[in-house]
């Protein structure tokens, strides 16, 4: 297994002391944001100040493991996944974490442990936006346009984010734009998503709003 660091950040990743394989798959402080017995995720800070998130697999499922096979493609592990995925839908043009630090498995062996670190993204989820009293209803209504736009533009990229299309994963940057977190199901689709489906995926989006702010 080897790490793959981002050259621009590696000398904050060696004076943080996570710059090799090990490091970065012991690494554990008091601020884990979830945690089961597959993954965990923490949040840490370099010490330039910068916020991260560093994700973490235990291990791999075989049932993952053998869809890759099935289809004759090299299997991978979760993180190995979202940081494949991320990069292609930053490829295609959405905005999102900006992914510092992978390991990458030798292509000759299966699957197990893997991490990655991605940096915090400046902003706020559209599902705290909308629940903030201290926000206004305009800003509001413009934050809840501008996601709905984006999932149109995931759709039309066939992109399909499956149940993962929620408010809580479209977060609204200090710059206005809008930012996709928690990748890790954002396939590409091999024909383009059907009108029913996309549909459908806008009204999962909607069930997670206050019902004042659902639409239909």
């Amino acid at each position: 297994m080897e790490l793959i660091i981002d050259p621009s950040w590696k000398a904050q990743l060696q004076e943080a002391h996570l710059d090799t394989v090990e490091a970065v798959l012991a690494f554990e402080n008091d601020h884990c944001l979830s945690s089961h017995n597959r993954a965990a995720i923490w949040k840490g800070t370099l010490p330039n100040g910068q916020v991260f998130f560093l994700k973490k697999d235990f291990y791999t499922s075989p049932a993952p493991i053998l869809r890759r096979l099935l289809r004759f493609h090299l299997p991978e592990t979760n993180t190995e996944r979202e940081t494949r995925l991320l990069q292609n839908a930053k490829r295609l043009g959405f905005r999102v974490p900006e992914i510092i630090a992978h390991t990458q498995h030798c292509k000759w062996w299966l699957p197990d442990k893997g991490a990655m670190i991605e940096l915090a993204v400046k902003g706020r989820p559209i599902d705290d936006i909308v629940k903030d009293p201290t926000v206004s209803e305009e800003a509001k209504q413009d934050a809840l346009a501008k996601a709905r736009a984006t999932l149109d533009k995931i759709q039309d990229a066939q992109l399909d984010w499956r149940k993962d299309c929620k408010p809580e994963h479209f977060f609204l940057c200090d710059d206005g734009e809008i930012a996709l977190i928690d990748g890790e199901r954002l396939y590409p689709s091999r024909k383009p998503l059907t009108a029913e489906y996309r549909a459908w995926q806008h009204q999962r989006f909607d069930s997670f709003l206050p019902e004042q702010y659902r639409r239909g």
